[in-house]
């Protein structure tokens, strides 16, 4: 498929959305489930939001990142991603700078209050050249992806205390702009166990405010090629405290096998909800929102 042709599948979806009769619904929230902004994996809210910083640190590798996404239409946003990259491989040479910009739309298509799901579809660009020779490929690579959040909230009462559980994931085909890199299924998400919704939606735990605003989580992020090669990534356990206008976690970052690396690292993130923060100026779709 040609560059073209995929801004066309973008552009599509944009128009398409301004026709399907949707209700605006506040940042990670669906019916009675708020999701948490998750760190090593997509969640699947179009909003208005920024990541600054991501911070990675371990596997001889140190990642400063920052993403920021601005809704156009409800329901359909645009990212816009890059980081700087420390690189000191064992035996090889050191390498800094800038990574590629990475651009992503994403239609937010479903959601479903009752039953505590969301749908989204994106395509992502991450943008060969725009970042230093040292760190970022030379070559264009194009990402379509499906994403999705489901809570557990409409389990019978001889399950109540697995209500808080909720799934997020992300399925994703990377395509290489060039013949010589591999194809890869990227499959990636996220299990976690809302104290909040245990304390406001099963029983009263009598938990502090603080305490309650806690998220356990177990992240996952895998990269399978097509061609050659086998699976690698890592699993991510760690907790997240979620504000109405900030979000704070940590992640310990573990790789899966040798090829995904030999360290056990960190994964630090500072996220704001843009919309709760400006809720009628910044917040806001530029187009059919209400300012």
């Amino acid at each position: 498929m040609t560059f073209f042709r995929l801004h066309a599948v973008g552009f599509a979806l944009l128009a398409l959305s301004l026709f399907l009769p949707q209700a605006a619904d506040a940042h990670g929230v669906v019916g009675d489930r708020f999701f948490p902004a998750t760190i090593a994996s997509d969640d699947p809210f179009a909003a208005d939001e920024l990541a600054l910083p991501t911070v990675s640190l371990g596997n001889h590798e140190e990642d400063y990142d920052f993403e920021y996404t601005k809704t156009i239409f409800p329901h359909v946003a645009v990212s816009f991603a890059g980081g700087y990259v420390n690189a000191h491989p064992p035996g090889g040479p050191n390498a800094s700078g800038w990574d590629n910009f990475e651009i992503t739309p994403m239609w937010q298509f479903e959601t479903d209050a009752e039953h505590e799901f969301v749908a989204s579809a994106g395509m992502s660009f991450d943008i060969g050249g725009s970042g230093s020779k040292a760190i970022g490929d030379r070559f264009t690579t194009y990402t379509p992806e499906f994403l999705f959040g489901k809570g557990f909230g409409d389990l019978p009462d001889s399950m109540a205390l697995l209500r808080p559980l909720a799934v997020t994931g992300v399925l994703a085909y990377s395509i290489p702009g060039t013949s010589s890199e591999s194809k890869a299924i990227e499959w990636s998400g996220a299990v976690e166990y809302s104290l909040l919704y245990l304390q406001n939606n099963v029983r009263d735990q009598g938990f502090s405010k603080f305490i309650a605003h806690l998220t356990p989580l177990v992240e996952f992020a895998m990269s399978s090629p097509t061609d050659s090669g086998g699976t690698t990534g890592t699993i991510n356990p760690g907790i997240l405290w979620s504000g109405q206008y900030t979000q704070l976690g940590v992640e310990a970052v573990l790789p899966v096998n040798h090829a995904s690396g030999n360290n056990v690292g960190v994964l630090m993130q500072l996220h704001f909800y843009v919309d709760d923060i400006f809720p009628h100026s910044l917040g806001t779709p530029i187009f059919g929102g209400n300012r």
